[in-house]
């Protein structure tokens, strides 16, 4: 009996673990052990241990290294914007709070995660993206087997109130594009392609001269360029392939000159709108013109990108201040 115990002593080497405790860890895990198990006491012994040490190991993983991890496996899958977007919501939000930020991701509550969010996102619209970034990365934290579940799943998303967007009038719109002109030719057609195409401005980024058709009358918005992922053809109007044919490219380069978006705030700001610009008034104002001129909404669904017409007739149709005169002056 002596012997066994200075073998057991001996094994357990300078832990603070007796061999009596050792003895009650190995009674406890046998009690678990199922009366129909086909596994041996020391194999159902050994694996309990080898599954107990990789739950260890894989839990044993702080949120702000996980996100790390997280953003490098989108570095080859996600467009530039979209990467911003992460990169910038996951900062914000271990920014708000780095003792979160540092915590293991199965420590984080639901609770927690919502009062994370709460107190780094202060309207709807911006809680809701967080939640969405947040549900993305634990669901990423699952698969990696850092948690077990996802808490935000349990956290509704918040009601946002949309403002109506008015569009804008026929003079605003001349008035951007002559602001432009006078920057440059550049600005000008960027310019044009957000006013009387609707086309997203991060679309607008990414389309090159390739995508132009001043004969067909069409620009081609491919998939790595849409914002739904899919490809669209946008009519080109009167005005817009007249700005088109006088300053194309046939080289293919890029529609939007480096530095873009610093200079059409610059623009915007010179036509009036400084402290006054509504995002996607542009785009609104595409929509309402072409309604109002057309009165062809599955058309008008076809150059907007949308999957059916319920967003079209509830947030971007406004053609209430907006005669047939004037939709018809706007595009030709």
């Amino acid at each position: 009996m002596d012997t066994i115990l200075n073998s057991a002593k001996k094994v357990l080497g300078e832990t603070t673990v007796s061999a009596l405790d050792s003895a009650r860890f190995v009674r406890n895990i046998l009690d678990a052990k199922p009366s129909d198990s086909k596994l041996t006491d020391a194999q159902f012994i050994l694996k309990v241990i080898e599954v107990g040490l990789r739950h260890i190991r894989t839990k044993e993983m702080s949120f702000y290294k996980g996100f790390e991890l997280y953003y490098k496996t989108k570095k080859d899958i996600l467009r530039p914007d979209s990467l911003r977007d992460i990169r910038y919501l996951g900062n914000r939000l271990m920014r708000s709070n780095p003792q979160l930020a540092n915590r293991n991701f199965s420590e984080l509550s639901r609770l927690d995660c919502e009062d994370w969010l709460n107190d780094t996102f202060l309207t709807p619209s911006q809680f809701n993206k967080g939640r969405s970034f947040l549900h993305a990365i634990f669901e990423f934290a699952i698969r990696r087997e850092w948690c077990d579940k996802n808490p935000i799943k349990r956290i509704e998303r918040r009601k946002v109130i949309e403002k109506e967007i008015i569009p804008l009038k026929l003079s605003e719109t001349k008035r951007l594009i002559q602001t432009a002109q006078r920057e440059s030719h550049e600005y000008a057609v960027v310019a044009a392609l957000l006013i009387y195409a609707g086309i997203r401005p991060r679309e607008v980024r990414r389309l090159s001269w390739y995508d132009i058709d001043t004969e067909e009358k069409t620009i081609t918005v491919r998939s790595q360029c849409s914002k739904t992922g899919g490809v669209r053809h946008v009519e080109i109007p009167p005005i817009l392939n007249r700005i088109l044919i006088v300053n194309k490219s046939e080289n293919g380069l890029p529609i939007c000159p480096t530095n873009w978006q610093r200079r059409w705030r610059k623009i915007r700001d010179n036509s009036g709108f400084k402290g006054l610009w509504v995002q996607d008034v542009l785009r609104h104002t595409y929509a309402s013109y072409f309604a109002k001129r057309y009165s062809d909404l599955p058309r008008l669904q076809l150059n907007m990108g949308h999957r059916d017409l319920s967003l079209l007739r509830s947030r971007y149709v406004n053609m209430s201040q907006i005669s047939k005169s004037d939709a018809a002056d706007f595009f030709n």
